[in-house]
Protein backbone atom coordinates (compact mmCIF):
# COMPACT_ATOMS: atom_id res chain seq x y z
CA UNK A 1 0.00 0.00 0.00
CA UNK A 2 3.07 2.27 0.97
CA UNK A 3 4.45 1.49 -2.26
CA UNK A 4 1.17 2.34 -4.11
CA UNK A 5 1.13 5.66 -2.43
CA UNK A 6 4.42 6.80 -3.30
CA UNK A 7 3.75 5.83 -7.19
CA UNK A 8 0.70 8.15 -6.73
CA UNK A 9 2.59 10.94 -4.95
CA UNK A 10 5.18 10.56 -7.84
CA UNK A 11 2.62 10.52 -11.05
CA UNK A 12 1.65 13.62 -9.54
CA UNK A 13 4.46 15.15 -8.78
CA UNK A 14 5.21 14.14 -12.62
CA UNK A 15 2.03 16.07 -14.03
CA UNK A 16 2.11 19.26 -12.42
CA UNK A 17 5.76 19.62 -13.61
CA UNK A 18 4.71 19.04 -17.20
CA UNK A 19 1.53 21.59 -16.18
CA UNK A 20 4.57 23.82 -15.28
CA UNK A 21 6.88 23.17 -18.45
CA UNK A 22 3.69 23.93 -21.03
CA UNK A 23 2.45 27.33 -19.00
CA UNK A 24 6.40 28.44 -19.07
CA UNK A 25 7.07 27.25 -22.77
CA UNK A 26 3.66 29.34 -23.17
CA UNK A 27 4.72 32.00 -21.70
CA UNK A 28 8.26 32.35 -23.76
CA UNK A 29 6.73 31.91 -27.07
CA UNK A 30 4.40 34.85 -25.75
CA UNK A 31 7.29 37.04 -24.54
CA UNK A 32 8.89 36.27 -28.10
CA UNK A 33 5.93 37.42 -30.21
CA UNK A 34 5.59 40.53 -28.05
CA UNK A 35 9.31 41.11 -28.73
CA UNK A 36 9.24 40.80 -32.24
CA UNK A 37 5.95 42.47 -32.74
CA UNK A 38 7.68 45.51 -30.55
CA UNK A 39 10.74 45.38 -33.08
CA UNK A 40 8.37 45.46 -36.28
CA UNK A 41 6.35 48.25 -34.92
CA UNK A 42 9.14 50.55 -35.18
CA UNK A 43 8.11 52.83 -37.80
CA UNK A 44 10.74 52.80 -41.01
CA UNK A 45 10.59 55.42 -43.71
CA UNK A 46 8.92 54.50 -46.40
CA UNK A 47 11.96 55.56 -48.80
CA UNK A 48 13.53 52.56 -46.80
CA UNK A 49 10.66 50.35 -47.02
CA UNK A 50 10.18 50.48 -50.63
CA UNK A 51 13.94 49.74 -51.38
CA UNK A 52 13.86 46.85 -49.18
CA UNK A 53 11.12 45.54 -50.85
CA UNK A 54 12.52 46.28 -54.20
CA UNK A 55 15.37 44.12 -53.83
CA UNK A 56 13.76 41.25 -52.35
CA UNK A 57 10.92 41.09 -55.43
CA UNK A 58 14.09 42.32 -57.80
CA UNK A 59 16.45 39.40 -56.14
CA UNK A 60 15.70 36.54 -58.57
CA UNK A 61 12.67 35.08 -61.18
CA UNK A 62 11.12 33.75 -58.14
CA UNK A 63 7.31 35.03 -56.90
CA UNK A 64 7.27 35.32 -53.21
CA UNK A 65 4.47 35.39 -50.69
CA UNK A 66 3.17 38.25 -48.32
CA UNK A 67 4.94 36.04 -45.67
CA UNK A 68 8.27 35.66 -47.30
CA UNK A 69 8.47 38.78 -48.10
CA UNK A 70 7.96 39.69 -43.80
CA UNK A 71 10.46 37.16 -43.15
CA UNK A 72 13.12 38.49 -45.61
CA UNK A 73 12.70 42.48 -44.57
CA UNK A 74 10.51 41.82 -41.01
CA UNK A 75 8.36 44.73 -42.56
CA UNK A 76 4.89 43.96 -43.29
CA UNK A 77 3.16 42.05 -40.43
CA UNK A 78 0.52 44.26 -41.49
CA UNK A 79 -0.84 43.73 -45.17
CA UNK A 80 -2.25 47.02 -45.12
CA UNK A 81 1.10 48.71 -44.92
CA UNK A 82 2.35 46.00 -47.94
CA UNK A 83 -0.74 47.28 -49.93
CA UNK A 84 0.16 50.62 -49.47
CA UNK A 85 4.05 50.07 -50.34
CA UNK A 86 2.75 47.82 -53.32
CA UNK A 87 0.67 50.47 -54.73
CA UNK A 88 2.89 53.45 -54.18
CA UNK A 89 5.68 51.30 -56.42
CA UNK A 90 2.88 50.53 -59.21
CA UNK A 91 2.66 54.94 -59.19
CA UNK A 92 6.01 55.42 -59.68
CA UNK A 93 5.50 52.75 -63.19
CA UNK A 94 7.52 49.78 -61.44
CA UNK A 95 5.64 46.34 -62.69
CA UNK A 96 4.88 44.43 -59.94
CA UNK A 97 3.87 40.69 -61.49
CA UNK A 98 1.49 38.59 -59.24
CA UNK A 99 -0.05 35.32 -59.23
CA UNK A 100 -2.52 32.75 -56.75
CA UNK A 101 -0.74 29.80 -55.98
CA UNK A 102 -2.36 26.58 -55.64
CA UNK A 103 -1.60 23.16 -53.99
CA UNK A 104 -0.98 23.20 -50.52
CA UNK A 105 -0.98 27.50 -50.91
CA UNK A 106 -4.06 27.44 -52.52
CA UNK A 107 -5.34 31.09 -52.61
CA UNK A 108 -2.29 32.51 -51.79
CA UNK A 109 -0.85 35.43 -53.52
CA UNK A 110 2.60 35.86 -54.62
CA UNK A 111 4.93 38.30 -56.22
CA UNK A 112 7.57 39.38 -58.40
CA UNK A 113 9.37 42.15 -60.42
CA UNK A 114 11.14 41.29 -63.67
CA UNK A 115 13.81 43.39 -63.80
CA UNK A 116 13.82 43.02 -67.91
CA UNK A 117 10.69 45.16 -67.64
CA UNK A 118 12.80 47.81 -65.68
CA UNK A 119 15.41 48.32 -67.75
CA UNK A 120 15.49 50.51 -70.78
CA UNK A 121 16.02 48.65 -74.25
CA UNK A 122 18.87 50.08 -76.28
CA UNK A 123 18.33 53.51 -78.19
CA UNK A 124 18.98 53.07 -81.47
CA UNK A 125 19.67 56.49 -83.35
CA UNK A 126 19.36 57.16 -87.18
CA UNK A 127 22.66 58.73 -88.83
CA UNK A 128 20.70 61.74 -88.70
CA UNK A 129 19.77 61.47 -84.97
CA UNK A 130 23.36 60.83 -84.18
CA UNK A 131 24.69 63.18 -85.85
CA UNK A 132 22.34 65.93 -84.66
CA UNK A 133 23.48 64.62 -80.92
CA UNK A 134 27.22 64.89 -81.81
CA UNK A 135 26.50 68.89 -83.02
CA UNK A 136 24.72 69.48 -80.45
CA UNK A 137 27.24 68.05 -77.54
CA UNK A 138 30.09 70.03 -80.33
CA UNK A 139 28.86 73.16 -80.22
CA UNK A 140 26.66 73.53 -77.04
CA UNK A 141 28.96 73.58 -74.00
CA UNK A 142 27.24 72.49 -70.54
CA UNK A 143 30.06 70.74 -68.76
CA UNK A 144 32.73 69.07 -69.51
CA UNK A 145 32.39 66.05 -67.90
CA UNK A 146 28.28 65.60 -68.14
CA UNK A 147 28.67 66.02 -72.11
CA UNK A 148 31.21 63.48 -71.73
CA UNK A 149 29.33 61.18 -69.59
CA UNK A 150 26.60 62.03 -72.20
CA UNK A 151 28.29 61.06 -74.83
CA UNK A 152 29.36 57.49 -73.90
CA UNK A 153 26.21 56.72 -72.68
CA UNK A 154 24.81 57.44 -75.85
CA UNK A 155 27.73 55.54 -77.69
CA UNK A 156 28.56 58.49 -79.75
CA UNK A 157 31.70 59.53 -81.39
CA UNK A 158 33.07 62.92 -81.13
CA UNK A 159 31.99 64.98 -83.64
CA UNK A 160 34.85 66.69 -85.85
CA UNK A 161 33.55 69.91 -85.83
CA UNK A 162 35.35 73.34 -87.96
CA UNK A 163 36.16 76.24 -85.63
CA UNK A 164 33.50 78.62 -85.34
CA UNK A 165 31.12 80.32 -82.95
CA UNK A 166 30.20 78.05 -80.14
CA UNK A 167 26.79 78.51 -77.64
CA UNK A 168 28.23 78.31 -74.13
CA UNK A 169 25.34 77.32 -70.83
CA UNK A 170 28.44 76.62 -68.37
CA UNK A 171 27.62 75.29 -65.43
CA UNK A 172 29.81 73.70 -62.31
CA UNK A 173 29.09 69.82 -61.68
CA UNK A 174 30.24 70.36 -58.44
CA UNK A 175 28.68 74.16 -57.08
CA UNK A 176 25.35 73.30 -58.94
CA UNK A 177 24.16 70.56 -57.07
CA UNK A 178 25.73 72.41 -53.73
CA UNK A 179 24.65 75.72 -54.01
CA UNK A 180 20.75 73.71 -54.86
CA UNK A 181 21.33 71.66 -51.93
CA UNK A 182 21.94 74.71 -49.51
CA UNK A 183 18.83 76.73 -50.57
CA UNK A 184 16.61 73.79 -50.22
CA UNK A 185 17.89 73.45 -46.28
CA UNK A 186 18.11 77.35 -45.90
CA UNK A 187 21.29 77.79 -45.12
CA UNK A 188 23.99 80.56 -45.41
CA UNK A 189 26.47 79.65 -48.15
CA UNK A 190 29.89 81.55 -48.05
CA UNK A 191 31.78 82.35 -51.53
CA UNK A 192 34.88 83.77 -53.30
CA UNK A 193 33.18 85.69 -56.51
CA UNK A 194 34.77 86.77 -59.55
CA UNK A 195 37.72 90.21 -58.76
CA UNK A 196 38.65 88.07 -55.51
CA UNK A 197 35.61 89.64 -52.67
CA UNK A 198 34.51 87.05 -50.31
CA UNK A 199 30.65 86.31 -50.19
CA UNK A 200 28.20 85.51 -47.52
CA UNK A 201 24.79 85.06 -49.05
CA UNK A 202 21.13 83.46 -48.09
CA UNK A 203 20.87 81.18 -51.09
CA UNK A 204 17.35 81.77 -52.16
CA UNK A 205 17.19 79.41 -55.24
CA UNK A 206 19.14 79.23 -58.51
CA UNK A 207 17.98 80.49 -62.15
CA UNK A 208 19.01 79.95 -65.63
CA UNK A 209 18.55 82.42 -67.69
CA UNK A 210 20.62 84.00 -70.96
CA UNK A 211 22.38 80.40 -71.24
CA UNK A 212 23.91 81.24 -67.40
CA UNK A 213 22.78 79.96 -64.04
CA UNK A 214 22.45 82.16 -61.50
CA UNK A 215 22.16 81.87 -57.54
CA UNK A 216 19.90 84.62 -55.95
CA UNK A 217 19.81 85.38 -52.45
CA UNK A 218 20.25 87.66 -49.52
CA UNK A 219 24.37 89.23 -49.66
CA UNK A 220 24.76 89.94 -45.84
CA UNK A 221 27.80 91.96 -46.94
CA UNK A 222 25.74 94.51 -49.38
CA UNK A 223 22.54 93.83 -47.07
CA UNK A 224 20.81 93.25 -50.38
CA UNK A 225 19.19 90.83 -52.56
CA UNK A 226 21.97 90.07 -54.96
CA UNK A 227 22.61 87.53 -58.21
CA UNK A 228 25.65 85.54 -58.98
CA UNK A 229 26.66 83.58 -61.92
CA UNK A 230 27.59 80.62 -60.80
CA UNK A 231 30.73 80.09 -63.80
CA UNK A 232 32.28 83.45 -61.93
CA UNK A 233 32.42 81.87 -58.54
CA UNK A 234 35.86 80.68 -58.00
CA UNK A 235 37.34 77.72 -55.79
CA UNK A 236 34.61 75.87 -53.34
CA UNK A 237 31.19 76.63 -52.35
CA UNK A 238 31.26 76.52 -48.05
CA UNK A 239 28.16 75.41 -46.57
CA UNK A 240 27.81 76.34 -42.89
CA UNK A 241 25.29 75.64 -40.00
CA UNK A 242 23.59 79.32 -40.09
CA UNK A 243 20.17 78.77 -40.91
CA UNK A 244 17.60 81.14 -42.45
CA UNK A 245 14.56 81.79 -43.14
CA UNK A 246 13.29 82.75 -46.81
CA UNK A 247 10.91 85.48 -47.43
CA UNK A 248 7.42 84.52 -48.59
CA UNK A 249 6.53 85.28 -52.02
CA UNK A 250 9.95 85.66 -52.93
CA UNK A 251 10.29 86.43 -57.00
CA UNK A 252 13.63 85.26 -57.87
CA UNK A 253 12.46 85.50 -61.89
CA UNK A 254 12.08 89.18 -60.97
CA UNK A 255 15.89 89.57 -59.14
CA UNK A 256 18.06 88.61 -62.40
CA UNK A 257 17.72 90.51 -65.61
CA UNK A 258 14.97 89.09 -68.05
CA UNK A 259 16.00 87.85 -71.75
CA UNK A 260 14.36 91.15 -72.89
CA UNK A 261 16.40 92.83 -70.56
CA UNK A 262 19.38 91.06 -71.73
CA UNK A 263 18.99 91.83 -75.44
CA UNK A 264 19.72 95.15 -74.81
CA UNK A 265 18.16 98.47 -74.40
CA UNK A 266 14.40 98.85 -76.48
CA UNK A 267 15.42 102.34 -77.75
CA UNK A 268 18.73 100.55 -79.46
CA UNK A 269 18.69 98.52 -82.65
CA UNK A 270 15.34 96.22 -82.80
CA UNK A 271 15.28 93.42 -84.75
CA UNK A 272 11.92 91.97 -86.83
CA UNK A 273 11.53 88.46 -85.68
CA UNK A 274 9.01 85.53 -87.70
CA UNK A 275 7.99 83.52 -84.46
CA UNK A 276 5.74 80.84 -85.30
CA UNK A 277 2.30 80.78 -83.43
CA UNK A 278 3.06 78.22 -81.54
CA UNK A 279 5.78 80.45 -79.74
CA UNK A 280 4.19 83.54 -80.03
CA UNK A 281 2.64 83.58 -76.36
CA UNK A 282 5.67 82.60 -74.84
CA UNK A 283 7.07 85.34 -76.79
CA UNK A 284 4.55 88.21 -76.28
CA UNK A 285 4.96 87.09 -72.61
CA UNK A 286 8.82 87.98 -72.00
CA UNK A 287 8.38 90.87 -74.19
CA UNK A 288 5.07 92.70 -74.32
CA UNK A 289 1.96 92.61 -76.75
CA UNK A 290 3.47 96.04 -78.28
CA UNK A 291 5.69 93.70 -79.37
CA UNK A 292 3.61 92.22 -82.23
CA UNK A 293 4.27 94.40 -85.63
CA UNK A 294 1.96 92.17 -87.75
CA UNK A 295 -0.26 89.03 -87.23
CA UNK A 296 0.05 86.39 -89.57
CA UNK A 297 -2.51 83.28 -89.92
CA UNK A 298 0.28 80.84 -88.91
CA UNK A 299 2.62 83.46 -87.03
CA UNK A 300 3.00 86.86 -85.45
CA UNK A 301 6.00 89.44 -86.86
CA UNK A 302 7.44 90.66 -83.37
CA UNK A 303 10.16 93.46 -82.88
CA UNK A 304 12.97 92.68 -79.95
CA UNK A 305 16.00 94.39 -78.63
CA UNK A 306 19.29 93.03 -80.60
CA UNK A 307 22.13 95.76 -79.45
CA UNK A 308 23.61 92.78 -76.94
CA UNK A 309 24.15 90.24 -80.46
CA UNK A 310 25.39 87.46 -78.39
CA UNK A 311 22.34 87.32 -76.13
CA UNK A 312 20.24 87.98 -79.71
CA UNK A 313 21.66 84.93 -80.81
CA UNK A 314 21.18 82.60 -78.03
CA UNK A 315 17.74 83.86 -77.63
CA UNK A 316 17.09 83.11 -81.28
CA UNK A 317 18.35 79.75 -81.03
CA UNK A 318 16.16 79.06 -77.97
CA UNK A 319 12.97 79.04 -80.18
CA UNK A 320 14.77 76.45 -82.22
CA UNK A 321 12.79 76.07 -85.67
CA UNK A 322 9.96 78.08 -84.55
CA UNK A 323 11.55 81.38 -85.50
CA UNK A 324 13.27 83.43 -88.14
CA UNK A 325 15.12 86.49 -88.25
CA UNK A 326 13.87 89.32 -91.14
CA UNK A 327 15.74 92.49 -90.67
CA UNK A 328 17.87 94.26 -90.72
CA UNK A 329 20.27 92.30 -93.30
CA UNK A 330 23.19 92.92 -91.28
CA UNK A 331 21.36 91.25 -88.34
CA UNK A 332 20.00 88.58 -90.79
CA UNK A 333 23.14 87.62 -92.19
CA UNK A 334 25.33 87.34 -89.21
CA UNK A 335 22.42 84.87 -87.95
CA UNK A 336 22.54 83.09 -90.96
CA UNK A 337 26.52 83.03 -91.20
CA UNK A 338 27.20 81.69 -87.36
CA UNK A 339 24.41 78.73 -88.36
CA UNK A 340 26.24 78.36 -91.32
CA UNK A 341 29.47 78.04 -89.07
CA UNK A 342 27.63 75.53 -86.65
CA UNK A 343 26.75 72.90 -89.44
CA UNK A 344 29.50 73.15 -90.90
CA UNK A 345 28.55 74.59 -94.34
CA UNK A 346 30.97 77.13 -94.60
Amino acid sequence: MAAKKTAKKTAAKKAVTKKTAAKKAVAKKTAAKKAVTKRVDKPKDQAERLLNLLAVLTHDSNYRTLEDIHFATNMYHDRSLFERDKAVLREMGIPIDAIVLGGSQAGVSSYRIDRREMQLANIKFTADEERALQLALAVVHVDSAWAERARLKLNLAEADMPAGPQVLLPVNSELLPKLAAAAAKNLRVEFDYAGGTRRSLNPYGLLSRGGYWYVVGHDLGRKAIRSFRIDRITGAVKTTDDAFERPENFDIEAAVATDAEMLGDADGAVARVLVSAKLAPSVMRDFGEDCVVERLDDAVIVAVPCANRTAFRSWVLGLVAGAEVLSPPEVRSDIVEWLDSLAGTR
